[in-house]
């Protein structure tokens, strides 16, 4: 399905500062049945208020971030979120859609905070409702994605779909902001400075003859073309964020606009490539966040650029440099969420998949982390180098399909700069010895626990798997038990 390649509360709340108001101030009690749902309907209350400004906002939501993460699972009991785990959802979804709705208002500083409040409440959302729905969790490959119900549209167990417009049908113009289910795509979600949880964006185009609302999506390797909007909805998604543009005129033009752009490259041969160096500033080249940025540019005769807050690169340099992605301002697919220019239309989950993007997205963090903190950096390994050589090489030939049949490679397409080969067969390779490593204590709390780890405690194995890993690789009669360290290491 997806077109890429695959090689080889404790006291939750804080007073809003406001006199006519007295601070919300209740302790977690280990035990009791319903503190995080009473919890969540006092963030909501907060919120609501009065006394939730422009002056009050970040200092709250800031003190909010923090409390969350130092929030014990263990300290609930595992029937209470059972009981009220769809109600809690609920709670955080109007959490949510109530500051999303006071984008406009609210000042840049609040504004780039709200990025980590919407991304920990998600987390409560999946984690409640994995537990409500006891859903089966799956590893993306036990899924054949082009077989399932699709998502905005099918209601099956398994899927938490939700509108913040009542009957909204698809327009055109609006904007599909999604989550994939690889490596790559967690490496998106969390490349830049202000991490999400989102790696593609899907544009929203009316077939001018037809009149059928179909996607424009710019691919790795394929570039930009026209999709059948089931194709987009059932395209390997673990989470789908609607957005729509509050000026649908605008909008409209957008469409119109890149519609004809691409559909007249295309009938000339002239597709337009996908964007590997991430220039923003040059329009023949898009990436997936690039076809809404273009549209609205030229839909706004150039007045409209989006996002309205873009995000930054900066640190992981042994992966940034290696696939030569320019540091500073970037779009991350994520950000779009904080453009008070769109409404949020609705939103979608699979909790079959939350869980093992949770997993993938505490990896990359850690990664990250541990590149820009202890100083890591990347070795070749023997995959990564045939990668970025002699296999990047053979794709451009006849003996392609011979050779791949002879290795049992996966498909990619020859447009694949070697280096980008090379850098996502390292990752990947890392990713997956750390996933197979995390999955294991994941189980293994939750055996014990009758829960599974929420991302913090998730960090916190890593960081311990990491120190006893490197211990195994600076002792020379245990190096050959290190599991990452050959690949991944501190800079001697």
């Amino acid at each position: 399905m997806k077109i890429a390649f695959h090689f080889v509360v404790i006291s939750l709340l804080a007073s809003c500062n406001q006199s006519a108001r007295k601070p919300a101030n209740f302790a977690l009690t280990t035990g009791a049945s319903d503190d995080l749902l009473r919890m969540s309907e006092q963030v909501l209350e907060d919120v609501e208020s009065q006394a939730f400004t422009d002056q009050t906002c970040r200092s709250y939501l800031t003190r909010l971030e923090s409390q969350l993460d130092q929030i014990d699972v263990r300290q609930f009991r595992r029937s209470s979120l059972v009981a009220n785990g769809a109600k809690i959802a609920d709670v955080s979804w109007k959490i949510r859609t109530t500051l999303h709705g006071k984008l406009a208002t609210l000042p840049s500083d609040c504004a780039l905070q709200l990025q980590a409040n919407f991304r920990q409440l998600r987390f409560i959302e999946d984690y409640v409702q994995e537990l409500a729905t006891d859903v089966t969790h799956l590893a993306p490959s036990e899924i054949a994605f082009d077989q399932q119900p699709v998502p905005l549209k099918d209601t099956p167990p398994f899927y938490v779909g939700r509108l913040a417009i009542p009957g909204a049908v698809f327009e055109d113009g609006d904007v599909f902001v999604t989550r994939g289910v690889s490596f790559l795509s967690s490496m998106i979600a969390r490349m830049g400075i202000r991490p999400s949880q989102f790696s593609h964006i899907v544009f929203l185009h009316e077939n001018p003859i037809t009149k059928k609302i179909e996607t424009i999506e710019s691919y790795v390797g394929a570039g930009v073309q026209f999709y059948e909007i089931d194709f987009a909805l059932k395209n390997e998604n673990a989470r789908i964020l609607w957005l729509r543009s509050k000026d649908r005129a605008l909008a409209k033009r957008a469409s119109t606009m890149i519609g004809s752009l691409v559909r007249e490259r295309i009938s000339k041969g002239q597709t337009i490539r996908y964007d590997y160096e991430l220039d923003f500033d040059d329009p023949t080249t898009m990436s997936c966040a690039e076809v809404s940025q273009v549209a609205f540019k030229l839909g706004s005769n150039g007045e409209i650029k989006i996002p309205l807050y873009p995000n930054e690169i900066a640190g992981a340099t042994p992966l940034v440099s290696r696939l030569r992605i320019p540091p500073g301002p970037t779009f991350e697919p994520g950000d779009l969420e904080l453009d008070p220019r769109f409404e949020i239309v609705g939103e979608f989950q699979d909790l079959r998949l939350t869980r093992d993007s949770r997993q993938k997205d505490t990896i990359m963090s850690e990664l990250f982390r541990w590149m820009d903190q202890e100083g890591y950096i990347l070795h070749e390994t023997l995959n990564s180098r045939l990668a970025r050589g002699p296999i990047h090489k053979i794709r451009k030939t006849p003996l392609w399909p011979l050779v791949q049949k002879m290795l049992k490679l996966s498909d990619f397409s020859k447009e694949i700069p070697s280096n980008m080969l090379g850098a996502v067969t390292l990752i990947n390779e890392i990713s997956g010895v750390l996933l197979e490593e995390l999955k294991k204590q994941d189980l293994a709390f939750e055996q014990e626990h009758g829960m599974p780890m929420p991302p913090v405690v998730m960090a916190r194995a890593l960081e311990e798997w990491r120190k006893k890993d490197l211990a195994l690789y600076q002792n020379r009669a245990t190096r050959s038990e290190s599991k990452i360290h050959k690949v991944l290491r501190p800079r001697s």
